[in-house]
């Protein structure tokens, strides 16, 4: 039986922020060679991403090549750097969203995978596109949408699952007595669940992962539905050229729900997918759930400092939440999982009101997004600091 495979340990080099950063690096040294006695990739991957690439004894590319291969963003050929189409758009695009670049990861991902040596041993299989298959069944049975490292190897693992069956075969699917026996497996499975848990339809939360939307959203799982299906290419036995092939962008359709949209809807996505991936996540009913209940009683917004309840004792919360990162990305992920640090509590008039803060402020630096975190955080503070008391 295969067994699942993933590079463990590393966290902040699979933040979507970061692959970002770390793209942008590597397309600036396609071509470059790797065997050079000073390292070529050093010195631009830690100023611009903040990570360390250590130990520093190592040249990068010998410890994080894996990494890169992974993500589907670079490999060597003829002791050259060379980018992949994926890398190439991370890089370039002036509007990026997580969803795109991991629905083409998801669909392409196999297990082996050209980033491993067992590459080419045994069945191809797409182990994420079997894991969504297994949600979207449970979604469309009436059953939870969630499952655990347990049921991952008893469900998806131990009845041999390919992600290429159809939605017929998880819903009938019966648990198997086979269990994950070596920690290191378990902890490279979490940490694979956690990376695609980036998705905004997904969320890692007290050791699970949860199908994330919202009832009736039919625009959501015809896209999750397209997302799971594996997209089968012609490997070669290179893996390089394996690599190269899997990281060719082609653009993939993520339709964003934009029916029955709200006042804020209107003024804040403006038609573009990834402002719907903003406010989906701002919707997400389990990301709400494990915010509020860290905070304490009564829940006060942020921006305006009432207290809702106070105002109208007859509602329990009628709080939203509000992400403070930038637009076009995800939740934050840790070693635990789904961040909560970026996460503020608003009022409902709040809340439109910081989003038409932030269209107004973007169409007067002619930015289509923000360009970190740090300027994303810093213009709501700027909007925070504006508002007037009667």
């Amino acid at each position: 039986m295969q067994h699942w495979r993933w590079d463990q340990g590393r966290f902040g080099y699979f933040r979507f922020e970061s692959i970002k950063a770390i793209a942008k690096v590597l397309v600036a040294l396609d071509g470059v060679s790797l065997n050079t006695k000073t390292d070529p990739l050093r010195t631009g991957l830690e100023q611009q991403t903040g990570l360390p690439f250590s130990p520093e004894r190592y040249k990068v590319w010998r410890n994080y090549k894996r990494v890169f291969s992974v993500l589907l963003l670079a490999t060597e050929k003829s002791g050259k750097l060379v980018t992949t189409g994926i890398c190439q758009w991370l890089a370039q695009a002036n509007q990026v969203d997580v969803d795109e670049y991991l629905s083409l990861l998801i669909s392409r991902f196999t297990f082996p995978s050209p980033a491993f040596e067992d590459f080419g041993t045994g069945e191809s299989k797409f182990y994420f596109c079997a894991v969504l298959k297994f949600l979207l069944a449970a979604y469309e049975t009436g059953k939870e949408q969630s499952l655990n490292l347990d049921e991952v190897a008893s469900y998806i693992v131990g009845n041999n699952c390919t992600g290429r069956e159809d939605l017929r075969f998880y819903q009938s699917l019966k648990p198997s007595s086979f269990k994950f026996d070596k920690e290191d497996e378990k902890r490279q499975v979490r940490e694979s669940l956690i990376f695609i848990s980036q998705l905004s339809f997904l969320k890692w939360h007290k050791r699970r992962l949860y199908l994330d939307i919202l009832p009736g959203d039919t625009e959501s799982i015809r896209a999750l539905r397209s997302i799971a299906e594996p997209e089968t290419l012609n490997l070669s036995s290179s893996r390089s050229d394996a690599i190269l092939t899997l990281g060719t962008y082609r653009r993939k359709g993520v339709t964003p729900n934009t029916s029955r949209r709200q006042p804020a809807d209107v003024t804040f996505t403006e038609g573009k997918k990834v402002r719907v991936t903003h406010l989906r996540i701002e919707r997400s009913p389990y990301l709400r759930e494990a915010f509020f209940s860290g905070l304490e009683k009564p829940f006060r917004c942020d921006m305006c400092s009432c207290y809702p309840t106070r105002i109208y004792p007859w509602t329990d919360n009628i709080l939203e939440i509000h992400h403070l990162l930038p637009l076009s990305s995800t939740l934050d992920i840790t070693g635990e999982g789904t961040s909560l640090k970026d996460i503020v509590a608003l009022c409902p008039n709040c809340h439109r009101s910081v989003h038409t803060y932030y269209k107004q402020w973007l169409n007067q630096t002619s930015q289509d997004d923000f360009s970190s975190k740090v300027q994303a955080v810093n213009v709501y503070q700027e909007a925070k600091g504006k508002v007037s008391y009667p």
